[in-house]
């Protein structure tokens, strides 16, 4: 029965030369075995592939004549002629299969082999049908790569990359995208997974997503225009910038990148560009750079109005900028309360702020000045008070110029500012007494007992209502320059040496500095300059003599000098009266006004006898 068999050989013999003619022509590689698995037949492509040309391969084991390997792990394959023999089934080479040629060259392949069977099934040998797809591989193997690098980099990009498709209503409008891959960077972006995302709409996941991105998405996917952009995102609280693009149509990818960081820098710059850092208002630049949000007629009528603080330099100067500061800082934080969310309060500079006020009457406008004033009085406490002239106009035509409504309020608050003249400069008054008080209790005091002793001395020689009240002012300040001088000095309780009496001597400059800079208190700053004068010409610190020497300086020396010396000092024990009204008489004429010292020890006399009248009074009762 076996040598009524055909084999692989009888198969394609001279007599079948047709089958072998077939076999030669087709462009596959093809290898015959027996049944033992040794080659017995290889067409002209066969022996190209692995090198075995003419009949050098026949009668080969299969495995000798064919060398495969994976082309990825180099590990030699399994006998694909050997499988077929013993299953007796067809079987397919796997993906990534290598021939390696008998000279060394290699050659990827896809190949199956199949049993030769007779009528009856019995197997007489295999046939493998091979082709060289090493090109087609190569490009595989490219996109491949090609592929993974992309997806690498998608999945390991530090922005966050997400592809989409469009969701457009019967209209064809873009109503939804649904998510159909996301990366690593997006799920740490959005915080939440992958699986949560792939396959549900935006507004399923992020239901509050505004419109406009789903607008902005469905015109790159409807359109394929990428697009790029920034903005913010309520949904998810942060700033992106956006790339959009569609790789095909219906579809778009958008690449975010989350400037957060960035965009709150640049916008707390802003703020700071556009922020008075003392108040915490508007500066000047943020209105100039803004102004023109307020042409429209949506905001008529629009009323300014222009504040200047009292008596800043005055209060910088007496009692240091931190007073001057603390004042500025209350101005703002009434301005801050009367005005509304749309209002624009703005510090214009030094001592400067300004109002605009959209929507605002010049009736409703003048009712916020009287408020900002009645809090602004409420609001003065320990060596501050709060004291600004307001001025105000208001636009209620479109051809009316900012500028102009801007300049007739300011106009207005100087006019305030003078008719206030005496309001203000109490306001003033106040301040440095405090700034004295702050500096030494001693002289607070001592600045009281000098304004009796002056204030009565001034009635009694007929000075008019306004010189009495210069003269009252230059007592209480006369030695507001003492702030400025050490606490060591003041205290000191020996005699000064002649650099510290220098030094000390500075006092009635800087004090006339000090009072000079409220043009409100002039007649007082020359009295507080030469109330160390002498009637001789001794005095200092010019060394004016007789009667130019100012009146209130001349009384206040009186006062000063007596009242220093009735009552103790770090130097030196207090005198009694009756020493004290000696020494005044003893430098009539050289240190001081001898007629207002024959006054003044004339009123000490008529006060002394009284005190002395009530107190035998007492005594008697």
């Amino acid at each position: 029965m076996a040598a009524d068999r055909p084999s692989p050989n009888d198969l394609l013999s001279p007599q079948n030369a047709y089958t072998r003619l077939i076999l030669e022509s087709i462009g596959d590689g093809v290898i015959v075995t027996d049944s033992s698995g040794r080659v017995t037949f290889m067409n002209l492509q066969a022996q190209r592939l692995t090198g075995w040309f003419d009949e050098s391969g026949l009668g080969r084991p299969f495995a000798e004549v064919f060398t495969i390997v994976n082309s990825q792990t180099r590990k030699v394959c399994s006998d694909p002629v050997a499988k077929v023999l013993v299953t007796g089934g067809v079987v397919g080479l796997a993906n990534h299969t290598t021939l390696i040629a008998r000279d060394g060259n290699e050659y990827q392949i896809a190949d199956s082999a199949a049993p030769v069977k007779d009528s009856t099934g019995n197997v007489h040998g295999v046939i493998l049908v091979f082709r060289d797809v090493t090109e087609e591989y190569e490009r595989q193997e490219a996109v491949r790569r090609s592929e993974e690098r992309f997806r690498r980099l998608f999945e390991h990009s530090i922005n966050a990359v997400a592809l989409h498709e469009i969701i457009l209503d019967e209209a064809g409008q873009p109503v939804d995208y649904r998510f159909l891959e996301v990366n690593r960077a997006f799920e740490r972006l959005t915080g939440l997974r992958a699986e949560e995302l792939v396959g549900r709409t935006v507004l399923e996941v992020l239901p509050n997503t505004e419109p406009f991105w789903i607008q902005t998405y469905g015109k790159v996917a409807l359109t394929g225009e990428p697009c790029e952009l920034e903005d913010y995102s309520q949904e998810l609280g942060k700033y992106f910038t956006v790339r959009a693009y569609s790789p095909e149509p219906g579809q778009f990818v958008a690449v975010f990148e989350d400037v957060t960081a960035r965009r709150t820098l640049e916008n707390r710059l802003r703020e700071m560009a556009f922020t008075d850092s003392l108040t915490g208002l508007h500066n000047r630049h943020y209105l100039e750079t803004n102004l023109q949000r307020f042409y429209g007629e949506d905001s008529l009528p629009l009323s300014v109005i222009a504040g200047d603080v009292n008596g800043l330099k005055i209060i910088n100067d007496s009692m240091g900028h931190r007073w001057g500061d603390e004042v500025l800082r209350q101005v703002a934080q009434i301005l801050k309360e009367v005005t509304r969310p749309e209002d624009v309060v703005v510090r214009w500079g030094g001592d400067e702020f300004v109002l605009l006020l959209p929507r605002t009457t010049a009736e409703e406008a003048q009712a916020i000045c009287s408020a900002i004033h009645a809090m602004a009085a409420a609001r003065s406490r320990k060596a501050v008070m709060v004291s600004i002239a307001l001025g105000c106009a208001t636009k209620t035509d479109l051809a009316r110029t900012m500028e102009e409504v801007m300049r007739r309020a300011e106009t207005n608050m100087y006019h305030h500012k003078m008719s206030t003249a005496q309001s203000r400069r109490s306001a003033m008054v106040f301040s440095l007494r405090q700034a004295m008080a702050e500096k030494s209790h001693e002289t607070e005091e001592h600045a009281r007992n000098l304004q009796r002793l002056a204030v009565s001395l001034a009635q009694r020689v007929g000075l008019s209502e306004g010189e009495i009240v210069t003269v009252s002012l230059v007592a209480l300040l006369h030695d507001i320059g003492k702030v400025a001088i050490s606490e060591r000095l003041l205290d000191k309780p020996g005699p000064l040496t002649e650099e510290e009496w220098a030094l000390m001597k500075q006092h009635a400059e800087i004090g006339y500095r000090i009072v000079a800079s409220s043009a409100d208190l002039l007649d007082v700053a020359q009295g507080v300059l030469h109330h160390h004068e002498r009637w001789d010409g001794k005095g200092y610190p010019t060394g004016l003599k007789g009667t130019d020497i100012p009146i209130a300086a001349r009384i206040v020396a009186l006062a000063d000098s007596f009242d220093a010396m009735t009552n103790d000092r770090a130097y030196r024990a207090r005198l009694s009266w009756d020493e004290a009204k000696a020494e005044i008489a003893a430098c009539a004429g050289s240190q001081f006004d001898p007629e207002l010292a024959a006054e003044f020890l004339a009123m000490l006399q008529e006060q002394e006898a009284l005190f002395t009248a009530s107190d035998d009074e007492h005594t008697h009762i």
